[in-house]
C-alpha cells in the first residue's frame, strides 16, 4: 500500500538548508519517502507511536546518513524529524 508522506516544518528545513553541502541529497531524501511510503514498518519502533529508519552515508557521492523519525498510519506517514552526519573517514 503506498502512502502519503507528510513532512514536519523542521524536516523540510533540514533538508532545504542542507542541500547546498550536499548537492545529491534531495534526490536521497525523495528515494527514502518512497521507500517510507511502500513499507514504514522496515524501520524500527522507538515506542508505541514512533519510529526511526537510518540508511548509510556515501562519501563518494557526499550524501550524508540520514536518520528519520517518523508515525505512520494505514493512510499516511509523517516525518517528525530529521538529522544528517557525514561520518569521519577512517
Amino acid at each position: 500500500m503506498l502512502r502519503t508522506i507528510i513532512e514536519e516544518a523542521v524536516v523540510s528545513e533540514t533538508i532545504d538548508q542542507s542541500t547546498e553541502i550536499y548537492p545529491r541529497l534531495e534526490e536521497a531524501f525523495d528515494g527514502l519517502k518512497w521507500f517510507l511510503a511502500h513499507s514504514p514498518e522496515s524501520g524500527e519502533i522507538l515506542d508505541d507511536f514512533h519510529w526511526i529508519y537510518r540508511n548509510q552515508a556515501d562519501h563518494e557521492q557526499n550524501i550524508p546518513a540520514i536518520l528519520v523519525i517518523y508515525t505512520f498510519d494505514e493512510s499516511r506517514v509523517i516525518l517528525r524529524f530529521i538529522a544528517l552526519r557525514m561520518p569521519l573517514i577512517k
